[in-house]
C-alpha cells in the first residue's frame, strides 16, 4: 500500500450541535492502488458497518458494484464505526473512523490492498507478516490542511514501525485486540499525544490520527529561514525578565483579520519561531496565550528572507 492519489475531503468539524443523536447514509466507493499508484475501482468487496461499545453492533452492509460503490445506512455522526472489507485474495481491512453530515453529501472513499501485495511489501521491508497477528496503516494528518505529517516519533506495546512517508505508517505483526500508540514530533507539540487502536488478528486496521499542531516550537527545531521572512522571540516574566515561560500558545493573524500561519508553542527557554509569512513585507499581529498568565499583543513588520525579533512578557 502506497500513498493514495485522491484527494477527499473526510472531515467536517460541526459546532455546537448534538453530533451523537444523528444517524447518516454514506456513499462509499472502494479502491485499490493500480499501476502507477493510479487509483482502480474494486468490485465485489462485501462491507459490513459495526458501532457501539466494543464495535459489535453491525449498523449496516452492502456490496460494491462494477464502479466501486455502496451505499452504508445508520452511521452515527461523531462516533468511530467500523467497516470490515472482505473479497476473496484481498487482505480483510478494518477501516475506523468517525463520519459527518459533509460525508452523506460527498462521499467516502476506502481501500483495499491484494494478498499479493501486502506479502510483496512485508518481504521488501525484511518483515515476516504473521497472520495470527494485528496489522495497522496509520495516517497521520495535520487537522487544518489536511495535509500527512512526515518524521512523526511512535511508542507502540509490541509490532515494528515502519514509516511509508507522506504521513503514512506501519505497524507490522501488533499483538491483542487493542494497541496504545503514543507519539511525537521533535519541535511540534500535538494537541493529542496517543490513541488506541482496535486490532484484528489476521487483518489490517486503517486508522487515521488527525491532529492540531503547535508547529515548530523554537528556533533549535528550525531549518533555515524561509525566503517569506520569520517571527521569532522569547517570551519571559514581567517582574523576572531573566525568568522563561515554557508552554506558551503564540499565535500570529494578518492585522485584525484571520490567522497567518499556524501556532507555536514556547520551549523550556521561552524560545518560539514561526516561518514562511505569505505576502511579505507585511504587518501582522502576534499574540501569546497561557492558562494563568495574561499577555500584551504586538505588532510585526515582517521583511522578505529576515528575521523578526518580537519578544513578550
Amino acid at each position: 500500500m502506497v500513498k493514495k492519489v485522491l484527494v477527499v475531503n473526510l472531515f467536517l468539524l460541526v459546532l455546537g450541535l448534538p453530533l451523537a443523536a444523528w444517524a447518516v447514509n454514506v456513499p462509499v466507493k472502494v479502491y485499490e492502488n493500480g499501476a502507477n499508484n493510479s487509483p482502480v475501482a474494486v468490485s465485489g468487496v462485501k462491507l459490513d458497518a459495526f458501532g457501539g461499545y466494543g464495535f459489535k453492533a453491525r449498523l449496516s452492509s452492502g456490496v460494491t458494484g462494477s464502479d466501486g460503490s455502496c451505499i452504508l445506512n445508520n452511521l452515527p455522526v461523531g462516533k468511530e464505526v467500523v467497516i470490515k472489507l472482505t473479497k476473496a485474495s484481498y487482505v480483510t481491512q478494518y477501516d475506523v473512523r468517525s463520519y459527518s453530515e459533509a460525508d452523506a453529501e460527498n462521499g467516502a472513499i476506502l481501500w483495499i490492498v491484494s494478498e499479493t501485495k501486502v506479502k510483496v511489501l512485508y518481504n521488501n521491508l525484511g518483515e515476516t507478516l504473521y497472520v495470527s497477528k494485528g496489522q495497522v496503516y496509520l495516517e497521520v494528518n495535520n487537522e487544518l490542511t489536511g495535509e500527512g505529517i512526515e518524521g512523526v516519533q511512535f511508542a507502540v506495546a509490541s509490532g515494528r514501525v515502519f514509516d511509508m512517508g507522506q504521513g503514512e505508517y506501519l505497524i507490522a505483526n501488533a499483538a491483542g485486540t487493542s494497541l496504545k500508540v503514543g507519539f511525537q514530533k521533535a519541535g511540534y507539540a500535538f494537541d493529542i499525544e496517543s490513541v488506541t487502536i482496535p486490532l484484528f488478528p489476521g487483518a489490517m486496521t486503517q486508522y487515521y490520527v488527525n491532529v492540531q499542531t503547535g508547529g515548530v516550537v523554537s528556533k533549535s527545531g528550525q531549518a533555515a529561514v524561509a525566503s517569506g521572512g520569520s517571527i521569532q522571540g522569547r517570551i519571559t516574566q514581567v517582574s523576572q525578565p531573566d525568568v522563561p515561560i515554557s508552554g506558551v500558545t503564540v499565535s500570529f493573524f494578518f492585522g485584525l483579520g484571520g490567522k497567518a500561519r499556524p501556532d507555536v508553542v514556547t520551549d523550556k527557554n521561552g524560545l518560539y519561531e514561526q516561518v514562511n509569512f505569505p505576502g511579505v513585507p507585511r504587518v501582522f499581529r502576534v499574540e501569546a496565550s497561557k492558562p494563568g498568565w495574561l499577555f500584551r499583543s504586538r505588532i510585526a513588520t515582517v521583511l522578505p528572507g529576515k528575521e523578526t525579533t518580537i519578544n513578550l512578557l
